[in-house]
Order: C-alpha cells, then sequence, then structure tokens
C-alpha cells in the first residue's frame, strides 16, 4: 500500500538528512530544525499524501483488501463434497498434545502432525482442556491442510469449529491465472477497474481495492445523488462559518465597546463573568447546552412552558437546529473574540479620540469611524483564520445534534446540520452502504484545498494590511 511506500521513503530521506546534518553539515541551526522536520514529514506530509492517493481509489466496504489477499481467498475456498457425511467433532488440547473426539472414535495427535487417524476411543488424560471455537478455527488456520481419517468414511477436514467435512476446491486455478467455477465450469473474469471477480456478471467474493482516477471526484459533482448531499453540506457549510464569525464578531465587539467605557471595580467583574464560557472545556458546555435544548426534558422549554409557549424542537427541526448550533457557538466564541477585541481598542491611542472630541465628534461617530475601522483592519486576518476554524468545527456540530435531523432518502447519512467535515465522517464510517474512505478523502481534498486557499488569502491581508 501507498502508506507503507510514503513511511519507507520518508524514512530513508530523513535518515539520509540525518547523516548529512549531524555527520557532515554540523550546522547547529539545522540540528535544532531537523526533530520539526520529521514531526512535519510523519504527521503532515505522509497522511496528507495518504489520504490524495485514497481519493485516486476505490477503498471502501467491500474493497478493502489487496488484490492478492483476494486471490488466497479464492484459492483458499473450499466446498462440501455433495452427498458426503458431515460429523461433529470435538478438539482437546495437553501442553503439546492434543485429542480429537469424533462420536465414539478419538485420535491423538502432537503439535507438528499432518494427519490423525481416528481409533477406538481413548480416555481423556487427565488435565486435557476442550478448546473453544476460536481456539479451534485458529488451529484451523495454522494448519490448513490438517487431516481426520475416518476408518470406514475416509479423510476429513475441519470445516467449522464443530464439524468435520470432506471438501474441495470451490475454485480451481488455471495455467493462465484464471480462476474456474468447480460447479458451473465457467471462468471468473476480473474486473480491474472496479476492482472485482465476477461470474456470469455477478460479483464473487470481496472486491480489492484500486487506482480509479478522478472517479471519486466525477461522483461529487456529476452524480445526481451524490451531487445533491456534497452540495447542501458544502452550503450549509459556508453559511454555518460565515454566521458564526459574523456573530461571534458582532457580540464580542459590542461588548467590548461597552466594558471599555466602564470604571472601576465594574469592568473587572463584567469582563470576567463574560470570560466564563472560555474557561469551561468546549465539550462539556456543548453536552450542557444539549441536555438544555432537548425539546421533552430541557430547562430552556420548560422556562417557555411558564409563559404558555409550546416546546420548541431545538434539535430536532431543521431551522431550530441551526439556530441552535450558531447560537451555542455564539456563546462558546464570543469571549475570544471579546479578549481580542478589548486589547485592540486598548491600544488604539486616546491622543485620536481627544482630537475628534474637538471636532465635536459623538461617541457612536467615535465607533464608526474610528474604533471600528481600527478593529477591523487588525481583526481581518483572525477572522479569516476563525471562518476556516468553523469549517473544521467537527465537535460543536456532531456533540450538539450529530449532524441532525437526518435527510431522508439520501445515499449517506446526512443531517441538516452536518458540515462537510462531518459529512466526511458520515461517509467513513456511518454510510448506509458501509464505509467509504475513497470518497471521505476525496471530500477531504477539497476541504484541504479550501483551507489552504483560505490561509492563503490570510497571508495576502496580512501583508497588505502592514502597508
Amino acid at each position: 500500500m501507498w502508506l507503507s511506500y510514503a513511511l519507507s521513503i520518508s524514512a530513508v530521506i530523513l535518515a539520509v538528512l540525518a547523516i548529512w546534518i549531524y555527520g557532515v553539515q554540523k550546522k547547529d541551526a539545522y540540528k535544532f530544525f531537523y526533530p520539526a522536520l520529521v514531526l512535519f514529514v510523519l504527521f503532515s506530509l505522509v497522511p496528507i499524501s495518504y489520504s490524495v492517493y485514497v481519493s485516486f481509489t476505490n477503498l471502501k466496504t467491500g474493497h478493502l483488501l489487496e488484490r492478492e489477499a483476494v486471490i488466497e481467498l479464492f484459492k483458499n475456498e473450499v466446498m462440501v463434497e455433495p452427498g458426503s457425511q458431515i460429523l461433529n467433532f470435538k478438539l482437546y488440547k495437553n501442553q503439546s498434545d492434543y485429542l480429537i473426539v469424533v462420536d465414539n472414535l478419538s485420535a491423538g495427535f502432537k503439535n507438528n502432525d499432518k494427519s490423525a487417524t481416528l481409533g477406538s476411543t481413548i480416555v481423556l488424560p487427565e488435565g486435557i482442556v476442550e478448546l473453544s471455537s476460536g481456539e479451534v478455527l485458529d488451529f484451523n488456520d495454522k494448519n490448513p491442510d490438517f487431516k481426520i481419517i475416518h476408518p470406514a468414511l475416509g479423510e476429513y477436514s475441519i470445516y467449522r469449529s464443530d464439524m468435520l467435512a470432506i471438501v474441495h476446491s470451490r475454485y480451481t486455478a488455471l495455467a493462465d491465472g484464471q480462476f474456474q467455477d468447480t460447479i458451473t465450469g465457467e471462468n471468473l473474469v476480473e474486473d480491474t477497474d472496479e476492482g472485482q471477480f465476477k461470474l456470469a456478471g455477478e460479483s464473487i467474493g470481496p472486491g480489492y481495492f484500486t487506482f480509479s482516477g478522478l472517479k471519486n471526484y466525477k461522483e461529487l459533482f456529476f452524480d445526481p445523488a451524490t451531487k445533491f448531499v456534497f452540495m447542501k453540506s458544502l452550503t450549509w457549510t459556508f453559511i454555518w462559518a460565515g454566521m458564526s464569525v459574523l456573530l461571534t464578531f458582532s457580540l464580542g465587539a459590542f461588548l467590548a465597546v461597552i466594558l471599555n467605557d466602564l470604571q472601576g471595580r465594574s469592568k473587572l467583574v463584567y469582563r470576567m463573568i463574560f470570560i466564563i464560557p472560555y474557561s469551561i472545556p468546549f465539550f462539556i458546555s456543548v453536552l450542557i447546552f444539549k441536555g438544555m435544548l432537548n425539546k421533552d426534558f430541557g430547562e430552556i422549554n420548560s422556562i417557555l412552558s411558564y409563559f404558555t409557549i409550546s416546546p420548541v424542537p431545538w434539535l430536532e427541526n431543521k431551522l431550530w437546529a441551526r439556530i441552535s448550533v450558531l447560537l451555542v457557538n455564539l456563546w462558546l466564541g464570543f469571549p475570544y473574540m471579546l479578549l481580542v477585541i478589548t486589547g485592540i481598542i486598548q491600544s488604539i491611542p486616546k491622543s485620536i479620540y481627544e482630537a475628534s472630541s474637538l471636532e465635536g465628534a459623538t461617541k457612536f461617530q467615535n465607533f464608526r469611524f474610528l474604533t471600528f475601522p481600527l478593529v477591523l483592519r487588525a481583526m481581518i486576518p483572525l477572522l479569516i483564520g476563525s471562518f476556516a476554524f468553523n469549517m473544521n468545527n467537527f465537535v460543536g456540530i456532531y456533540l450538539l445534534t450529530g449532524g441532525g435531523p437526518v435527510i431522508p432518502d439520501v445515499s449517506t447519512p446526512l443531517g441538516e446540520t452536518d458540515i462537510l467535515i462531518s459529512y466526511t465522517y458520515r461517509l467513513a464510517f456511518e454510510g448506509s452502504q458501509g464505509q467509504n474512505f475513497a470518497m471521505a478523502a476525496a471530500v477531504s481534498m477539497l476541504i484541504f484545498i479550501i483551507v489552504v486557499s483560505l490561509t492563503v488569502l490570510n497571508f495576502k491581508v496580512s501583508k497588505l494590511l502592514k502597508r
């Protein structure tokens, strides 16, 4: 697999660099830089390269094995000989000795024996232990060619953990590398594009993962069912990230301006109160809100009931669920904006406001023409970074609503509040048709492109603001 190759190549390159840096170059700057380079390669470049590789494959449920492993399964697949008798058995072990009992017959054998001939019943030795089903299957895996010879019925093999049967290979390997079905006499046809062996047009056995090119990306943008789910998630992701930034910035700026005008101890008290949401662990706050927003037992609906207001389906209805996640994220995010904006406001020279007061400017005019432009100029890079963060705010969405409420009749379980990152999680672990790692990797690559674009934009904006 690509991961093995990537790790091997990375190890070789890093080893060569280590020899050059510590054995030849011997510059202190390089010595300090090298550990960071190792971490960057192993925890950033290798995972990213592997995700890129997976996005161009068909790695998903039913296609998780390598081709060689699938072929090995065909070679080892057996079927019971028609008309043969199936026998029940028990397998015992005492140190390195084994004892197999079939009806009134038994046979003892050593660990390395290839066969055991059944004879008259042997009295079970003291201390011998019957093997569990798992241990019997483990023995069979380690000794696939082991045979039990019945004096009247012939040569048997372990068919199940408690059954013996006369078996033969289901598929015969031909000289040209193909397989022939011993039942129908037809050859298996390999579909390399799909990564699947087929018999009479029907898929047989597990598939294998293979390179599929741009198939996953084409499906995302051109397959009607997949495109609907992807675009719905993408649209809400931008709305969610944009509204989260707008709301947290607006409330943070509003409170920062108000608190900046306060005097005495009240300023310190209010600042401490507003910082409380920031001091509580994120996931604990989200879980608390999940309980408070429960339609039937939540405290918020209990309070509303005192005013004869019907229970609000905060987490069950599309509109209310989206409002809920935005409000909870606002509660958790505004203290950060408050802290940053407070610092920016306090760094603005007071002489500017003194000059504006001489011109007769009001407080609102000071805010509109002085405070807000200066704060916004300093905050733009942070707002872009906050937008990128909220695009990947998996915990906030998943813990509160689980992405729900669920959209009915879609190929991948998707909720009205699912953003791209939670949609990727569902593709990888909660798909109705199994785990689709390849499609999840393709979506993650698009998220990566968006985040990189925002980062580049952030750098450019930061440079422009320095002028």
